[in-house]
């Protein structure tokens, strides 16, 4: 049965059982603006839905275990040590609001509300509400916000290939011997000794014996799945499913010249069929790497996931708080976070104007789609000086986009004098674009195209013969000489962004702005540090979530307590 906090206080709390110099440290203390000013904060009514109005036992107070939470990732702390907290500190009690008597719970409570809290998103909602009710309690602007991400591991061993097959074979025969027993015993005995026992054998294998063990299991996990792939209750299972997974990633079945015969690459059985380990540059990055945890993948950081944040940075808040955050697989590129972001940000009502990041966020693409959502995306592209990167771009640069070679009667004379700044040709942020690049307001002689239209995803803007014919810049200019002495100029909005940007990032304005960025690195640096996000004890990726919320939820509460105890210190110091 649900049912609401009671705001009703009660005289056996311990403010009022402790002399009245320690009830005064308390009042000064972290506990008191967590208590008045955190907790009413809280929206017990996400969580009615979760249980029934008229049966059944009343549900624990919502306002006293997300407490608890928001002050375990506080201090990076495990279930038992929470409960030990609650049960014995006064600056817990206080800052909760509950007598000695109430101060009490167990580990399922939490362990429950943990599902809650995954369910139906309430976290996210509940992390959203407070963020957002704490930048308007203290005047905190969320115009100008800045986007990183964060390399997290959850709980898994880093493996070597051999030990991730291993691993998997022996997940799989555990479970085995746990679901069906009578499967295991079918078995030829040698799996036991090998995967489950595995002494002197895989477990302390040296480099140089890998590659020849690593055939070995590769055949053993072909034969596991070919033993049990019509068996219903056994291919059911989640460990079965790795099994195949990881054999289809890792592995693959090739002819041999050799009637079932075993060359010391694996042989799988008769048929010249021979299992062999897929070359390492043929496994993807988002191939399973551990049993344990079968959503974490690998990317250029290392195994597990990759954390994206926003965070305010407006230079007169007298505090930063992260307004969201989205785990990704760490295969995937910061490149595809931004929109996602974006969308989320305005879904919280927190959607920034201007937006920092790195140049992984930065390019072409993102910035028109960023501004299509009313925010400018301030991140460096590519480094002009440096050769294009492959896919970088939406469109490869092609004959269509280079600037047009002059006409004969547009040939600059032989004996004109030769000037390098002459002869560079006009960039595109000569012109002027609408905030979206897809329309063209003007050139750099200053005159709108005579027509213009979208076609292909591209814009094809024509400026008169009348104009561009006199115009002393036209040696210069990136637009294509048609027949009728027109001229033209035909650009993706994406590639215009990336041209205009490109120009724009060399300059000192520029560079200047950017600098406001690299404060979200000590933001990540305080969340996996301070908060333990880089040192998770959890698996899986709604768990991995659910901590990132959490965490980045207790960072936001934890500076504006910090701001709010300093200004009680400065009241109190204050004369008058």
């Amino acid at each position: 049965m649900f049912r609401k906090t009671n705001p009703q206080r009660s005289l056996l709390e311990c403010e009022f059982l402790v002399p009245p110099e320690k009830a005064e440290r308390l009042r000064r203390s972290w506990a008191e603006p967590f208590r008045e000013r955190i907790l009413p904060l809280i929206d017990e009514e996400v969580f009615r839905d979760a249980f029934s109005e008229t049966t059944g036992r009343p549900n624990k107070s919502v306002r006293l275990m997300l407490g608890l939470h928001i002050l375990k990732e506080w201090n990076d702390l495990t279930d038992e040590q929470v409960l030990e907290e609650l049960e014995f500190n006064l600056l817990w009690q206080y800052a909760l609001g509950v007598t000695a008597e109430e101060a009490h719970t167990c580990q399922k409570s939490l362990h429950n509300f943990r599902v809650l809290l995954m369910e139906c998103d309430r976290a996210r909602e509940e992390f959203e509400r407070v963020t957002r009710a704490l930048a308007e309690a203290d005047g905190l602007s969320l115009g100008r916000q800045r986007l990183d991400s964060t390399h997290v591991m959850s709980n898994i061993a880093v493996l070597t290939r051999l030990g991730l097959l291993v691993e998997t074979v022996t997940h799989f025969l555990k479970e085995l011997r746990r679901e069906a027993p009578e499967e295991l015993a079918r078995l030829d005995g040698g799996y036991g000794r090998r995967y489950l026992e595995r002494e002197g054998y895989f477990s302390d294998a040296k480099r140089e014996q890998a590659r020849r063990r690593l055939p070995v299991v590769a055949t053993d996990i072909y034969a596991l799945v070919r033993a049990f792939e019509l068996n219903k209750k056994v291919s059911a299972m989640a460990a079965y499913r790795l099994l195949e997974r990881v054999f289809d990633e890792q592995c693959e079945v090739v002819g041999g010249d050799d009637e079932g015969g075993d060359d010391g690459g694996g042989c799988s059985g008769g048929g010249g069929l021979r299992v062999k380990v897929s070359d390492p540059k043929e496994v993807g990055s988002d191939s399973l790497q551990s049993p344990h945890d079968p959503d974490a993948t690998y990317g250029h950081k290392g195994k597990g996931y990759e954390v994206q944040v926003t965070e305010s940075c407006g230079e007169d808040n007298p505090y930063q708080v992260v307004t969201a955050t989205m785990v990704n697989g760490a295969h995937e590129s910061d490149q595809k976070a931004v929109e996602p972001m974006l969308d989320r940000l305005e879904q919280s009502e927190m959607k920034p104007e201007v937006l920092e990041a790195d140049t992984a966020y930065g390019s072409g693409e993102n910035i028109v789609e960023s501004a299509k959502r009313g925010v400018e995306l301030h991140a460096p592209v590519q480094n002009p000086d440096a050769p294009p990167a492959k896919d970088h771009f939406a469109e490869p640069v092609t004959d269509d986009y280079a600037p047009a070679v002059p006409h004969e009667t547009e040939q600059a004379s032989s004996a004109a004098p030769q000037s390098s700044e002459v002869d560079k040709a006009l960039g595109l942020e000569m012109f002027v674009f609408n905030a979206t690049y897809h329309e063209l307001l003007g050139c750099a002689a200053g005159h709108a195209p005579a027509s213009q239209h979208v076609a292909d995803g591209q814009i094809f803007a024509t400026f008169s013969a009348e104009h561009c014919g006199s115009c002393p810049q036209r040696s210069r200019c990136p637009t294509r000489l048609l027949s009728s002495g027109d001229r033209q100029l035909r650009r993706s909005p994406a590639r215009i962004a990336t041209e205009v940007r490109q120009a724009e990032q060399q300059t000192a304005a520029f560079k200047e702005q950017y600098r406001t960025r690299s404060g979200i690195e000590s933001t990540n640096h305080e969340g996996k540090g301070r908060h333990g996000l880089g040192h998770l004890r959890i698996r899986r990726r709604p768990r991995v979530e659910l901590a990132a919320t959490l965490k980045f939820l207790a960072l936001n509460v934890k500076r504006a307590v910090q701001y709010h105890v300093l200004q009680m210190a400065q009241c109190t110091a204050c004369p008058c």
